[in-house]
């Protein structure tokens, strides 16, 4: 009687469709409430940068120097955006009307703002003071350029037209400087007391006097 014998039958093959399929992982709910809140605060930010680019106010500064006296024009003119709310005395570019054609009552190098007190329609003469124009040459005023508002001592001098007498220097308070190239002289205009004006404008005209800056008042 044979006895059968098993015949070991080979596993079936693997094809490499069924290969181990791939882990899938899984992002933490916390990487994904961070992405939200970065999102969420990238638009704050842009909101804020916007309302506060919007709620700015315009303001005039000047774009070149200019010196006392001087009347501004609209070339002379350039604008400063500031936060609105944020206290300032600057004149508001919708109030153009309150600055062109106006004079400047105060030097304003380039840049500075202009304010209410920096302008006027016109120079005006305190009361109690004479605007006195001096005319002097090199030797009569120092070599240091006068600027408005340079406080002065104005002393008698001996000329071949006048002496200098025993008058007492007059102090002064400088308004306004110009050049004379052909007479080679500058012309300064000095606030005085008006009890003194008389007689320095005379002395002024036959040019015996002479000027010098003094320490200003603390």
């Amino acid at each position: 009687m044979a006895i059968a014998t098993a015949t070991p039958t080979a596993a079936p093959a693997r094809s490499e469709d069924s290969s181990i399929a791939p882990v899938r992982t899984r992002r933490s709910w916390v990487w994904k409430a961070g992405a939200v809140a970065i999102i969420v605060a990238g638009a704050l930010a842009g909101v804020f940068i916007y309302s506060s680019s919007s709620n700015t106010e315009q303001v005039f500064v000047v774009s070149r120097d200019l010196a006392r006296g001087d009347v501004i024009s609209q070339n002379d003119l350039s604008t400063l955006d500031i936060a609105e709310g944020q206290s300032t005395k600057g004149v508001a570019v919708a109030d153009s009307s309150d600055v062109i054609g106006q004079v400047a009552t105060v030097d304003l190098p380039a840049g500075s703002m202009v304010t209410k007190s920096s302008i006027a329609s016109a120079l005006s003469v305190p009361e109690g003071k004479a605007l006195v124009g001096l005319s002097l040459k090199p030797a009569q005023l120092p070599a240091q350029a006068l600027v408005a508002g340079d406080r002065v001592a104005i002393v008698p001098v001996a000329t071949d037209a006048a002496a200098a007498g025993d008058s007492a220097a007059v102090t002064g308070v400088v308004s306004d400087t110009t050049h004379d190239d052909a007479a080679g002289t500058t012309i300064v205009d000095v606030y005085v007391s008006e009890t003194t004006a008389a007689d320095l404008t005379s002395r002024a005209s036959a040019g015996a006097v002479a000027i010098y800056l003094t320490p200003e008042e603390k």
